[in-house]
């Protein structure tokens, strides 16, 4: 496994995909507005499939009014439906592509690009249920995406809340091919071999989250994933040759209320 220490923005942070909800971070309350801020830093994969990490800042900006949501995770959404245990938004969000360095750095770079699909939340007391489904509508990347993330959430003391939980994220073939494929002039480049990923992109993951709550407004948290590249992504050359199938990601991160 090899370390690599560099800044990236925010849309490069795959870790605030898989549970950045910090409790703190309350929706708003009819017409009023809800603003919360972060900052901090983590430490993930250069890209999918990487064994190389980076370390990155993180800074968060959430704006919540009424129904209408604006966030670094789940994009622009507005909830159609909201009752005390359901949501369902349509969202338009961002999907990170893929900027290639190390192995990869004569690779083809996969530019990210916007995303329209429909986030779906389900709440029941200690559990919380998130899911989306998404397509591209910009950018080189291509086909759909799915995720899910199951995660209990409870307190070991009035100020230190926990959420602990897998997840899973499925992508079709051309999801597949668009980011783990290697094309013959890659292959020329780089010296891999060349690779069409056939079926569908598959990742499983486990995730937990500490969230330290300093003041009502203010609170600490850290969060810990660890996932596993699966299948036709796993036998990538991009992830069996120069890569890692095992991929782990960590953050550090204050967040404010308003």
């Amino acid at each position: 496994m090899k370390f690599k220490h560099s800044m990236a923005g925010l849309m490069g942070v795959p870790i605030l995909a898989a549970m950045f909800a910090v409790p703190a971070m309350a929706a708003s309350n009819g017409s009023e507005w809800s603003v919360g801020l972060g900052l901090g830093g983590g430490w993930s994969p250069e890209y999918r499939g990487a064994d190389s990490y980076s370390a990155e800042g993180l800074p968060w900006v959430q704006v919540e009014k009424g129904r209408l949501s604006v966030n670094p995770v789940t994009g622009l959404s507005y909830d159609l439906l909201a009752s005390e245990r359901w949501t369902l938004a349509p969202t338009l969000s961002y999907a990170k592509g893929r900027e290639n360095t190390g192995a990869l750095a004569n690779f083809e770079d996969v530019h990210g690009g916007l995303m329209a699909g429909v986030v779906l939340n389900w709440t029941s007391h200690h559990w919380q249920l998130n899911g989306d489904i998404a397509a591209p509508v910009s950018g080189d990347i291509e086909g759909v995406r799915a995720r899910g993330y199951l995660r209990y959430r409870g307190q070991i003391t009035k100020r230190l809340l926990f959420a602990t939980g897998p997840g899973a994220s499925w992508g079709n073939d051309r999801w597949n091919q668009a980011l783990f494929d290697v094309s013959a002039r890659d292959a020329a480049r780089s010296g891999l071999s060349t690779y069409i990923a056939d079926n569908d992109y598959l990742r499983a993951s486990m995730n937990g989250r500490l969230t330290y709550l300093v003041t009502r407004q203010l609170s600490v948290s850290t969060v810990a994933r660890y996932s596993r590249l699966l299948g036709d992504t796993a036998d990538s050359p991009i992830v069996s040759t120069v890569g890692d199938a095992n991929q782990w990601h960590g953050s550090l991160a204050i967040n404010y209320q308003f």
